[in-house]
């Protein structure tokens, strides 16, 4: 047992070393070990007074049911919801507010499954125990990667430098091919192939970061090829229910050239992996390969227990427990989004002031955005009438209104409709306070979403911003704002996503 899981949060798998991974590969080795020398109770009181929370906003049957095995395999207990159904979150209820609900019921650690991207982030910024990623998104599966970096480590004799695993199946929407190949780039001399469509292809982003992490990734024309020149061949599901306007029957043409048969296996001694489920109408394994020396996905689900209990162990069996506070951390309610930019002088603030003595001016809205920003701060029902909310029409839109101050939900619409938005403040016929508003681009990411009121925050990775919650990179785009301006702002962001 080490101290350096105690009472810490799994979110990214990019936040373990090499050797905390080995570390894990270890422990759940020594799992494996005990059960299958017939010697599984024999750890029955090392979380005895333990209590587990699983939220799945999201189904799941191998990342809960492992979870709950290992907590009861350990003498824990466990507890919570599988599907909103039933719960607040069906009145409205925030992640905070759900989170903040479970912790105050003192359960000792929580994972989390949730449809939103950086959602874990979030919780784990708010909760005051542990919190497990049980899958955010398409984003990561972190423990998912851990198992099946024990698959390797403990199929391939403890080694897992110089592996060559291939991908097939959806690498596009699906997290567990993100977090296993981060995860793999921990390691020396990694290849890494793939063959699939465009459409569900290894994201670019996931791409570059690999090989900026060392790692060699290859595309081959097909899924024969790739399973030639690999020792372990990662099928997934396509990911359906993150493909708004795609139908079963697309797919079903798609996966044609990439399911994994008999004729494909002939001669082929890759160890076939899979996540699971299979997706059974599809069929991207087809049901023969099961019965083959090659099937070792089911091997792979059991792992996910030993996995879970190596993690569950090392992180809850040390003793003691975290009291319930009930004041929420402290920089929660702000953001650090707010990109400074330098008031010129008074003649340049004229410009925007001349109708205007006190209130706010948005300004560098993109074209044609101008009325659906209208519509959605609706200025004229808040009380402030039309004299005083002026709108121009032209190339560079802005709006003026004797609003005194936006709220962060109105900042984000404002983003949402015209990205990057500079806002003006204007007391006394001065401008007070301007700044370039930014959020995540990332569609999915849970900063986005307004009823959930997460305070959008960046942080600095070398020469890149990057996100704080689903840990997409950031570009600056604002054509206003002077090369000075945006290293300053870089230059005041926190250099660590754990801060």
């Amino acid at each position: 047992m080490t101290s350096t899981f105690q009472n810490r949060d799994i979110i990214s798998i990019t936040d373990f070393s090499r050797e905390e991974i080995l570390h894990l590969c270890g422990v759940g080795k020594r799992m494996y070990e005990l059960e299958k020398s017939g010697r599984r109770n024999s750890l029955r009181d090392v979380l005895k007074y333990r209590t587990l929370s699983y939220m799945f906003y999201e189904p799941s049957t191998r990342t809960r049911t492992s979870f709950n095995t290992a907590m009861r395999e350990l003498g824990g207990r466990y507890d919570g919801f599988s599907g909103t159904e039933g719960t607040s979150v069906m009145k409205n209820e925030t992640v905070r507010d759900t989170v903040t609900m479970m912790c105050a019921n003192h359960f000792d650690v929580i994972v989390m499954r949730h449809p939103l991207d950086g959602s874990l982030q979030w919780a784990a910024d708010v909760a005051n125990v542990p919190v497990i990623n049980g899958g955010d998104g398409k984003n990561e599966h972190p423990t998912q990667a851990l198992l099946d970096v024990l698959t390797l480590y403990l199929l391939n004799g403890g080694d897992l430098d110089g592996l060559r695993v291939g991908f097939g199946g959806d690498l596009s929407h699906g997290r567990t091919v993100r977090s296993l190949s981060l995860a793999l780039s921990h390691f020396d001399r990694i290849t890494i192939r793939w063959a699939a469509e465009d459409f569900l292809g290894m994201p670019k982003d996931l791409e570059q970061l690999l090989a900026a992490r060392g790692v060699r990734v290859l595309r081959d024309a097909t899924v024969v090829e790739v399973m030639r020149n690999v020792d372990f061949y990662y099928m997934t599901r396509p990911q359906l229910e993150r493909m708004p306007g795609v139908t079963q029957k697309d797919i079903l043409g798609i996966m044609k050239r990439y399911r994994i048969d008999l004729d494909k296996m002939q001669g082929i001694s890759a160890r076939v992996l899979h996540p699971l489920p299979v997706n059974s109408e599809i069929a991207e394994i087809d049901y023969r390969v099961y019965f083959t020396p090659a099937q070792a996905f089911f091997a792979q689900a059991e792992f996910g227990i030993f996995t879970r209990k190596a993690l569950l162990h090392e992180m809850l069996g040390q003793g003691g427990y975290q009291g319930f506070d009930s004041r929420l951390p402290a920089g929660l309610e702000m953001g650090n989004n707010r990109m400074a930019r330098g008031i010129r002088g008074v003649k340049q603030q004229s410009m925007f002031i001349d109708k205007i003595y006190n209130g706010t001016v948005i300004d560098h809205l993109a074209e044609g955005t101008l009325r659906a920003v209208d519509a959605v701060l609706d200025l004229v029902c808040r009380g402030h009438s039309c004299t005083t909310a002026v709108i121009e029409e032209k190339q560079n839109p802005f709006i003026k209104t004797n609003l005194p101050e936006l709220t962060e939900r109105d900042l984000k619409q404002i983003a949402l409709i015209s990205p990057e938005p500079t806002v003006n403040y204007i007391k006394d016929g001065k401008v007070t306070e301007k700044f370039v508003y930014l959020l995540c681009r990332n569609t999915n990411c849970i900063s986005r979403t307004i009823m959930e009121d997460v305070p959008p925050k960046f942080y600095a990775d070398g020469d890149e911003i990057r996100c704080r919650y689903c840990r997409r990179p950031y570009t600056i785009r604002s054509r206003k704002a002077s090369l000075e301006e945006v290293r300053d702002f870089q230059g005041g962001l926190p250099a660590d996503i754990l801060h």
